[in-house]
């Protein structure tokens, strides 16, 4: 049996569920969850689960339109959105984009992008949560990137962590599972890639202005995404646009509450939180493609969270974050960025 079997829904090509069922059960979540706006009645934790009920959605929205659109031309509309809504912002502050650190800045479109490009993979061929969950490695991988190039030293309570979220990682990935598959080892990868991206920002936060880093970030990564694109573009049609606007804004809405969250608490706090998106991934995955775990796959679930969620309470920046979206900013001009 697999990491997460499909027994809702019976495993033969004629038995896959209809599109059009999938479209008329998940497009209405999605384009709600995208205009709804943010209530500011909210504690942290409200701001945290909205998030991660926000980016579980977007996933399933991922997956949708990279079934009838190229993902070169789902991962550019993520990007390009995301830097829509970011230039308002950069003519309100009026921060220059003059940079003497662009080769870091470089370093992390290409790793954000990178990570993006096999998060979006990972979810078009694996199942919703299990995608969600190798990419949110990540917190492992920055302890190690921290080692070895940020030179931090590492605890024995690290050492532990990082030993037990491997377990999980061999147990995710048993010879039945479905993430023992190139799409799974994409995944991991989009974690490992993630993590290079967050280590990036931290070396880049100790001379940039948080603004600079988000806004340089979103225009690279739209630049270096729009190329690819050109090759395969397919001019999308009223659905397909539905999809691509819903991916958008419900990734800016996740980005929002994640925002708020983390204005309103210490990371520590906040970021244990972002885990709770694999639950509602498992229910988006179960009611609309009959998603299961089974045993080995619930354990090394349960042994990669508890690992991760150490490693993010001891670290001050937040994670897990999705590549999908952009660094934090919340908007205080001495605020440094968090993503």
């Amino acid at each position: 049996m697999s990491a997460w079997s499909f027994s809702f829904f019976p495993a033969s090509e004629n038995d896959k569920p209809d599109g059009k069922r999938v479209e008329q059960i998940i497009q209405p979540i999605c384009l709600y969850a995208a205009v709804v706006s943010v209530p500011h009645s909210l504690n942290w934790v409200g701001y945290a689960l909205l998030s991660s009920a926000s980016f579980a959605i977007m996933a399933g929205c991922v997956r949708v339109a990279s079934e009838s659109l190229p993902q070169s031309e789902v991962v550019f509309f993520r990007n390009f959105m995301a830097l829509l809504l970011l230039l308002p912002l950069l003519r309100h502050r009026r921060v220059s984009l003059a940079t003497g650190k662009f080769g870091l800045h470089l370093m992390r479109a290409a790793a954000g992008l990178g990570a993006m490009y096999l998060y979006f993979y990972a979810i078009a061929h694996l199942p919703l949560a299990d995608a969600i969950l190798l990419n949110y490695t990540a917190p492992l991988f920055i302890t190690l990137i921290a080692v070895a190039w940020l030179k931090e030293k590492v605890t024995r309570l690290q050492i532990i962590t990082l030993i037990v979220g491997l377990l999980g990682v061999v147990l995710l990935f048993s010879p039945s599972s479905a993430a023992a598959s190139m799409a799974g080892i994409l995944g991991l990868a989009s974690g490992a890639l993630a993590g290079l991206a967050l280590a990036t920002v931290k070396k880049l936060s100790d001379t940039e202005p948080a603004l600079r880093i988000v806004v340089i970030f979103a225009l690279l990564a739209s630049v270096m995404s729009a190329l690819p694109m050109i090759w395969h573009f397919q001019w999308p049609d009223h659905r397909q646009w539905a999809w691509l606007i819903a991916v958008g804004l419900t990734g800016s809405l996740g980005q929002l509450g994640l925002t708020r969250a983390y204005g309103m608490a210490p990371a520590s706090r906040v970021s244990p939180m972002g885990y709770t998106s694999l639950l509602f991934a498992g229910v988006i995955g179960f009611a609309i493609w009959g998603e299961l775990p089974d045993g080995l796959g619930l354990a090394g679930t349960l042994a990669i969270v508890a690992a991760s969620v150490v490693v993010a309470r001891e670290r001050t920046e937040p994670a897990p974050e999705p590549p999908s979206a952009v660094p934090i900013y919340t908007g205080r001009p001495e605020e440094t960025p968090r993503g």
